[in-house]
């Protein structure tokens, strides 16, 4: 008599095929910001929310907040983390100005690959970890240069200023779509040629001028910008510098009256 190992079981009497439960992957800190930021970049500020997070994690909102405090506190992780995908060299003192403009591009660079990230570092200290280690390697490389104490941490915060103001009207143009640059060449002109037409004894420099409106390399446009601070920068430290010297020398020359004989 056969022991059955043989034959196949009738089909009510089977196994039913159960699909595998998929391991979720415990929530963590770095987890929520690392989809925060896909979200922000591809929704932008306005769809950016805990709620939103929370779904894309297959999980509650109220996860979340265990793990990052509030929306606020998020956006705070969002803004570090951003700073901190920006490279800073090591500081050479020989060229302490080109390397200045280096991190300014790479700030753009970071910026400009984030939608909306101007507009969360708005009103925001930046003292995360990836903050404070960009602001001293900056430092390090603008003290390096002879820049004085004062002046170099008021050079740092206005780099910040410099490239978060230019930057603003590119991350308006974060989608990108067919045609920009057709567009942007035909508005160039249809300026230019409105400009031109302007009575010349009232806007005699507008006419002058109405053939340099053109469309704007913005790489262009913003090595002049990293030109024009960097070098003003360079100058007024130079310049002070000079005038901090010139006392001292001045302080040393002058006799002093202790031990004057009476």
């Amino acid at each position: 008599m056969s022991n059955g190992a043989d034959i196949p079981r009738p089909p009510w009497q089977r196994s039913p095929k159960r699909a595998s439960k998929r391991k979720r992957e415990p929530i963590t800190q770095e987890a929520i910001v690392d989809k925060a930021i896909e979200v922000l970049d591809a929704e932008g500020l306005d769809g950016l929310s805990m709620r939103r997070i929370a779904e894309e994690l297959g999980t509650g909102a109220a996860s979340l907040y265990w793990h990052v405090g509030s929306k606020d506190g998020l956006l705070d992780l969002i803004f570090d983390r951003i700073i901190g995908e920006q490279h800073v060299p090591d500081p050479e003192p020989g060229r302490w100005e080109e390397q200045l403009k280096e991190v300014a591009r790479n700030m753009r660079r970071a910026v400009t690959s984030h939608r909306d990230v101007v507009e969360i570092s708005l009103g925001r200290i930046p003292m995360g970890p990836n903050a404070l280690e960009w602001s001293e390697r900056v430092l390090a490389i603008v003290r390096s240069g002879g820049v004085p104490d004062e002046m170099a941490v008021r050079a740092v915060w206005l780099l910040t200023s410099v490239v978060n103001g230019f930057t603003m009207d590119e991350n308006a143009d974060y989608t990108p779509t067919t045609g920009d640059a057709e567009v942007t060449e035909e508005a160039a002109e249809l300026a230019s040629a409105y400009i031109a037409s302007l009575p010349a004894d009232r806007f005699p420099n507008l006419v002058a001028v109405a053939g340099q409106y053109r469309a704007i390399d913005r790489d262009e446009s913003f090595e002049l910008l990293l030109d024009l601070y960097v070098d003003g920068l360079a100058k007024r430290a130079s310049s002070e510098s000079a005038h901090d010297t010139g006392g001292s020398r001045r302080q040393a020359a002058r006799p002093s009256r202790r031990g004057k004989p009476k």
